[in-house]
């Protein structure tokens, strides 16, 4: 008799038991599981209760039994939610024997607030944060309002010189007078130094100060400065210390004046040094809690404890959005925090995206005022219900942390602490929190995944230089913070530097961060049983940190911040250079995938840059679980389009109308909008997110439609940081053809033929004046560049009987290059896949394996790279760093190659959405005798193993999926009517494509490759 299938691991928006969700129609997910062979879904019923057991008491909705083999992603079609209520459910199946199965264990989800007029409570902010004084265009400038900004003189001496440079002057102090004050107030995150002790670039400069004379000298990346030292000595009137053409550089040339602070190019820079609001709120709780949830966001980051307890484990929370169109807040249990008696719920705040530094432009994007939004919701035992929400009744005062910035770093003083401030029994006089507006966007649960800390890693190395100074090497470039266990006096200052790499002298490499300074500075509170220091409201991006004035004995971790999404793919073969280089895709994934997906996670940038994540979304949704991650971001997207349909350059936009340039409207940017949605589509089989997206899509086809020339646009990216640049008119207008065909494939998907006709109308159009303006008879593309044919191809621009002579062509433009790449961020994705998909597999495999510049593979045999560079010579034996403007060392984009790893050499791809037909076709070459790939698809476990000599591929096929395995000529193909097999079908290659159902296989043969 057939053992019956089970069904298992039930999930709603493919997490298991989630609250604070807010969607009302979650979508709900399960897994067949079962021992034999080609198991199938032919029917499901789904039963929903609010109470534990759904075959218990009526259920709150019972789908009856639907006829689908869908297993995923099955939408809630039930009576309304209510919020703040739990939902349990359970399902069963019919499988293709019309056997039925047990029900599943009960999964769950948890609704949230669910509509923004349910939250009762306001927001509040700390008492004079509201009032700090600000000039209206929301600039912390007041310090520099009078000053001039300075810079290294070039040439004629009439400019600065645009790179590093350090600025100088000197100044006496006289004897016998006590330092009363000495606070430095520097924009740009230069690294200020007093007597050559460095110093907060703003805050207390007293310590370095000596009586006679003095030097006050700034390193500033950019080459110019703006700043002040303000002292002041007991009984004398306060002094400055301001930048001005008196100050001289390293060599004794005088300093040149740029004019007065604020004057073009570089705006007013903003000084923020202000310390972290605290709140808290005593509350008293008579009976036993029988649930507890915790409802919370803020105007900038927030950290909440409850009783002396952190809540959660997530970081840098709500995460980032437009938050004038929308505020996410997070859910939290924290019933067993709370205690009979007496209770305390407290928050830290800091600026975060929302007041902090933002993109390479100013702080105070969003607004200056700090807030918190939070209700916690208590069931007792006896049947009360308890809101504590934010209101007047809260307390604020401030505490260790003085400053905080997600590019410059944090400064805790740990000496300020109040001891004691988020438990029950404090005595501080704390002023009451005062009522404000906060953002204007509607509050709504967060989608993306938190950011949390994901690994720790202990240092690879230690050493300490001549000065005193530590540099510590973790081994592998990250993305995080460090934790430092530490013991020592009071008062002990230790400064932490972090940079992604050191420079030829073993100094940190600094250049690179342009104006974000990556320090953070700690004060010893000067606790015999030892102290830990770990920021919470910053992120660096780094392998290497420096620790100054750092105690002997001091433990230091790295610990590795990113979204907590799922691991979900594998990859592995027989030459370690393709594994190190898959192993750092994971990571600039890891280190690029907080809040948005960014371009870089360490300068002064770190923005969500659309034609970024296009090109890697195929490759992301391999390595990790990004459905949610990118769902999310797409409504960045959209929340930034313009009025006129086109995509803004990045997403939340913070740059339009910051820069002279037009920041929106660049092809194979903008259409993040269609081909991010097609990826999550492909990976994950998610309709959801094409409906939302497909309007938008729309309106951007338009927009490009719309332009002056619509069918060469020539404006843009293009191409970016291509070795060989292609022309930006052949570069979009493939790329509008490709999108519009992509977005008609969606539309078509998601039953809308009147979209997916208008689509393929503009597609067909530009295809049309493509070939006509540039493909020519001989199989050339306008420009004879690799991407100009790679586009070509790989976009369906050349008719199928001139595709072997434009392979010809890029083939040969490779070997003239000494099979060497010329492509950019657009080219580079579709280059070995135009070359494989063309019969020259081995021209694929010999640029994939190719070590020396340009390649894949350079950085990591030359560069010690453990992360995906930016640039292809982001670092080179010959010329040392590349422009240190623009140099990366985290930068996702190239590793968009992973997907042919992936595909071609490990052989696993979907060959329907989500993966519910796979293809597994394993492309030997290169000299790579062995590979696997394995992912963990919404339907389980697929895997693809393969060994050349002798030949073997074994094959892992989740229940109610299928799989066409193609087989290579020389290897027998099983029978068709064999266990699990369907159907054997001859290909063109002389081999066969098995069409399997779900299990494992293993096929075996004789098959010798030659590539």
């Amino acid at each position: 008799m057939t053992e019956p299938v089970r069904v298992d691991d039930p999930r709603v928006e493919r997490l298991v038991d989630p609250i604070g969700i807010d969607e009302p129609s979650p979508l709900l997910s399960w897994r067949l599981t079962g021992p034999r062979r080609g198991i199938e879904q032919r029917a499901y019923r789904i039963v929903v209760a609010t109470e534990a057991d759904p075959l218990g008491a009526p259920p709150h909705w019972d789908s009856g039994l639907v006829e689908s083999g869908e297993s995923v992603g099955i939408a809630y079609r039930g009576p309304a939610l209510a919020p703040r209520t739990r939902y349990v459910f359970r399902v069963r199946v019919t499988d293709e024997s019309g056997a039925e199965s047990d029900w599943s264990p009960p999964g769950s989800w948890e609704t949230g607030q669910l509509d923004q007029a349910r939250w009762t409570a306001g927001w509040i902010t700390a008492a004079g944060e509201r009032d700090a004084p600000l000039p209206p265009d929301l600039d912390t400038t007041e310090p520099l309002r009078s000053l001039h900004r300075i810079g290294a003189p070039v040439g004629d001496g009439t400019a600065p010189a645009g790179g590093p440079a350090t600025l100088r002057t000197s100044f006496e102090l006289p004897g016998g007078r006590r330092v009363v004050a000495a606070t430095t107030a520097f924009a740009d995150g230069v690294t200020v130094r007093v007597n050559g002790t460095e110093v907060p670039a703003v805050g207390d400069a007293a310590r370095a100060l000596r009586p006679g004379g003095n030097e006050l000298a700034v390193t500033t990346p950019a080459g110019h400065a703006v700043g002040r030292l303000d002292v002041t000595l007991d009984g004398l009137p306060p002094r400055t210390i301001a930048t001005d053409d008196t100050w001289r550089t390293d060599d004794g040339r005088l300093a040149v004046s740029l004019g007065p602070h604020g004057a073009p190019p570089w705006g007013r820079a903003a000084v923020t040094h202000r310390p972290s609001p605290y709140l808290r709120r005593e509350f008293r709780l008579d009976a036993p809690v029988r649930r507890a949830r915790l409802y919370v966001t803020a105007a900038g980051l927030y950290s909440m404890r409850l009783n002396g307890t952190r809540v959660g484990a997530d970081r840098l929370a709500p995460g980032w959005t437009d938050y004038a169109t929308r505020v996410p807040y997070q859910s939290h249990d924290v019933t067993d925090l709370l205690r009979d008696g007496d209770n305390v719920l407290g928050a830290v705040l800091a600026d975060g995206w929302f007041a902090g530094s933002v993109g390479f432009c100013r702080s105070f994007h969003y607004g200056h005022i700090r807030a918190l939004r939070a209700e916690l919701h208590v069931w007792t035992v006896d049947g009360g219900h308890t809101v504590i929400g934010t209101d007047p009744g809260w307390r604020t005062g401030t505490g260790a942390v003085r400053y905080a910035d997600l590019q410059h770093g944090t400064v805790v003083d740990a000496r300020a602490e109040p001891v004691g401030w988020d438990a029950p029994g404090f005595a501080g006089d704390w002023p009451a929190a005062v009522p404000t507006d906060g953002p204007a966007g509607r509050v709504t649960a967060a989608i993306a995944p938190p950011i949390r800390v994901r690994h720790e890693l202990a240092p690879r190395s230690v050493r300490t230089t001549a000065d005193g100074r530590t540099i510590v090497d973790f081994g592998q470039n990250l993305v995080g913070w460090i934790r430092l266990r530490v013991r020592g006096e009071p008062g002990r200052r230790v400064l932490v530097r972090h940079a992604e790499v050191l420079d030829h002298d073993g100094e940190l490499y600094l250049d690179a961060l342009r104006t974000a300074r990556a320090t953070d500075e700690y004060v010893l509170a000067g606790d015999p049983a030892g102290e830990v220091f770990e920021p919470e409201f910053t992120s660096h991006g780094f392998r290497y940190c420096e620790l100054t004035g750092c105690p002997d004995g001091a433990e230091i971790t790295a610990l590795v911040g990113y979204a907590d999404m799922a691991a979900t793919g594998e990859f592995e073969c027989s030459d370690p250079r393709l594994n190190r280089l898959h192993d750092n895709i994971l990571w600039s994934q890891r280190g690029n995938f907080l809040a948005v997906p960014t371009d870089c996670p360490q300068r002064d940038e770190r923005l969500g840059w659309t034609g970024d994540a296009q090109v890697f979304a195929p490759t992301a949704a391999f390595g990790y679980d990004v459905a949610a991650f990118l769902r999310k971001w797409l409504v960045d997207v959209r929340d930034a389009q313009r009025p006129d349909g086109a995509i803004t350059h990045v997403a939340p936009d913070v740059l339009s109308g910051h820069l002279d340039t037009p920041q929106h409207g660049s092809p194979g940017w903008g259409d993040a909008i269609v081909l991010v949605p097609a990826a999550l589509h492909a990976a994950y089989g998610d309709t959801r997110v094409v409906r939302e997206c497909l309007p938008a899509m729309l309106r951007w086809l338009d927009y490009l439609d719309r332009t002056d020339a619509p069918r060469h646009p020539a404006g843009g990216f293009a191409d970016w940081l291509a070795v060989t640049p292609t022309g930006k008119d052949v570069v979009n207008a493939a790329y509008l053809v490709h999108s519009a065909r992509v977005a008609a494939r969606l539309a078509r998907v998601v039953d809308e033929p009147a979209a997916a006709a208008h689509c393929a109308d503009i597609a067909d159009q530009a295809a049309a004046a493509f070939r006509d303006g540039y493909v020519g008879g001989d199989g050339r593309i306008a420009g004879g560049t690799q991407t100009g044919y790679v586009l070509a191809l790989q976009a369906g621009l050349v008719a199928e009987a001139e595709r072997p002579a434009v392979v010809r062509r890029l083939a040969a433009e490779v070997a003239a290059r000494n099979t060497h790449l010329s492509t950019g961020f657009l080219g580079t994705p579709w280059l070995l896949d135009a070359l494989a998909d063309g019969d020259r597999l081995d021209v694929a495999y010999a640029l994939l394996l190719r070590d020396t510049y340009p390649s894949w593979l350079f950085p990591v045999v030359h560069g010690d790279a453990t992360t995906i560079w930016e640039r292809w010579d982001s670092w080179s034996e010959s010329r040392g760093f590349a422009d240190e403007g623009m140099t990366s060392f985290n930068h996702y984009a190239y590793g968009a190659v992973g997907d042919f790893l992936h595909r071609v050499v490990g052989g696993l791809a979907p060959a329907e959405p989500g993966y519910r037909r796979i293809r597994v076709r394993p492309r030997p070459g290169g000299g790579i005798d062995s590979a696997s790939a394995r992912l963990h698809t919404g339907y389980g476990l697929a895997s693809v193993r393969w060994r050349a000599q002798p030949y073997r591929l074994e094959v892992v096929v989740p229940p109610n999926t299928s799989a066409d395995v193609h087989l290579p000529a020389g290897v027998t193909p099983p029978p068709g009517d064999g266990p699990g097999v369907r159907s054997v079908t001859p290909d063109d290659d002389g081999g066969a494509v098995v069409w399997v159902g779900s299990g494992s296989y293993v096929f075996t043969g004789s098959y010798v490759f030659t590539g």
